[in-house]
């Protein structure tokens, strides 16, 4: 009773709380800061993946490459000042991606993975990198930056 009778008597916060729901805040804030605001490297490229494994790498500046094995079933052709990129991920299945050399960017254009096509809704690749992933295809585009490509990595 005594630990109740001091506890309504008192000042619903101490000083010491106080202090920690300011640090807890200034904590918070300091990470969001971060998140949102963080120093990201302009991507030198990007890479395809199917089901987990690459193909179709292509750096700004250089030009794209099928990985072996994948050569049939990836085309590409100019329009306008646009790179269009098919990837055929399976019998019927494709996605188009729009790769602008000036602006080094690359979007997903279009596919028949579904209805909504929520692939073509997302952010594109460029400064600051990103993912563009099609859950229906088991397709995933996602930058490069700093990566070596004629020494592949293992695992």
């Amino acid at each position: 009773m005594k630990y109740a009778r001091r506890v309504r008597e008192g000042r619903p916060f101490r000083a010491a709380d106080l202090i920690l729901y300011g640090v807890m805040f200034l904590l918070v804030a300091a990470l969001f800061l971060f998140v949102t605001f963080r120093p990201q490297e302009e991507a030198e490229g990007f890479c395809v993946e199917v089901n987990g494994a690459r193909a179709y790498s292509y750096v700004f500046g250089e030009g794209g490459e099928a990985a072996s094995g994948w050569e049939q079933r990836i085309t590409e052709r100019m329009e306008g000042e646009l790179l269009i990129v098919t990837v055929q991920t399976a019998e019927g299945a494709w996605n188009q991606l729009a790769v602008d050399e000036g602006e080094k960017t690359v979007r997903m254009r279009d596919a028949n993975c579904s209805l909504r096509k929520d692939c073509t809704a997302m952010q594109p690749i460029g400064t600051g990198g990103g993912v563009i992933v099609c859950v229906p295809h088991a397709l995933r585009v996602i930058p490069l930056a700093g990566e070596d490509l004629t020494h592949p990595s293992v695992g």
